[in-house]
């Protein structure tokens, strides 16, 4: 019976777990979309003011202007990619999964534990009982001397 207890006990972390995954990138997809949404005004508003900023004070032309703008957008791209690729997971997600592990762990020593137990109480363990029982009698009995009259 502790293996099917330990083995809902794993569930139940394994269903938390996941419910905290789901939660935690249900998150930031919709704050990545928020994001996204003024990213792309800001980012139209800042091509604008870098570009007549190059073209007017700095006098650099309308082509230097541009390749200075797409300079800009590349590196920030780059610096942004490496920022939003890792993710560390929460501290209850890892919870859950120590707790599934356990659990997991367990359920298969209780199972292990209940086949030796089953195999020893069972049929052929008893009979295995009966003739190792047997075999000890038989070795410490007394025994007959052969020189006793009968």
């Amino acid at each position: 019976m502790k293996a099917v207890e330990y083995g809902k006990a794993a569930a139940s972390a394994e269903a938390r777990r996941l419910q905290s995954i789901a939660l935690r990138y249900g998150l930031r997809v919709a704050f990545l979309v928020v994001a996204a949404l003024f990213g792309l005004f800001t980012l139209i508003s800042a091509h604008v003011t870098l570009w007549v900023i190059c073209y007017g004070p700095w006098h650099t032309g309308k082509v230097w202007a541009s390749l200075i703008v797409l300079a800009l957008d590349i590196l920030l791209t780059g610096v942004f990619v490496l920022l939003g690729r890792g993710k560390q997971p929460s501290v209850a997600e890892i919870e859950a999964r120590m707790t599934r592990d356990r659990n997991l762990t367990a359920m298969k020593n209780a199972v292990a534990l209940s086949t030796v137990t089953a195999t020893v109480v069972g049929p052929a363990g008893r009979m295995a009982g009966r003739s190792i029982v047997g075999a000890l009698r038989g070795r410490w009995s007394r025994r007959r001397s052969v020189f006793r009259s009968r």
